[in-house]
């Protein structure tokens, strides 16, 4: 049966395992000799790996999500611009991570070329391979 965890607790076992100094593939295969899934050792060696707050300091409504995403005209950066924008005013990774992504979504950025959000006209269709 696999082991529940979270966050801290994945980081508490990776901190004891030298995890700072390991791969991602180490981590995750310790995490996995530990009695946890494949998805969760890499989800929690992926957050473990990018550091930053367990805890969030605020709730992100919908509404603050919007503001401040706007604010930092989010439109025109890249998600992960956006992600480390927030986690900089105190998101946790993950929350940080899904605020940008359901932001994306709401202002129908999901699946859009770059170039055409910003302006630009978009590069030419490749042609089809020759024969």
């Amino acid at each position: 049966m696999t082991k529940r965890g979270d966050q801290s607790e994945y980081n508490r076992i990776l901190d004891a395992f030298n995890g700072k100094i390991k791969t991602a593939k180490e981590c995750i295969g310790y995490l996995i000799s530990q009695g946890f899934s494949y998805s969760q050792a890499k989800n929690a060696a992926h957050v473990y790996r990018k550091g930053g707050k367990i805890h969030a300091d605020f709730i992100l409504s919908g509404e603050r999500r919007t503001q401040l995403l706007d604010d930092f005209d989010a439109i025109k950066k890249t998600h992960k611009e956006c992600v480390s924008y927030l986690r900089s005013l105190g998101c946790t990774y993950h929350q940080a991570n899904t605020a940008c992504y359901i932001y994306q979504q709401e202002k129908g950025l999901i699946g859009k070329r770059r170039g055409v959000l910003e302006g630009r006209s978009p590069s030419p269709p490749k042609p089809p391979p020759l024969l």
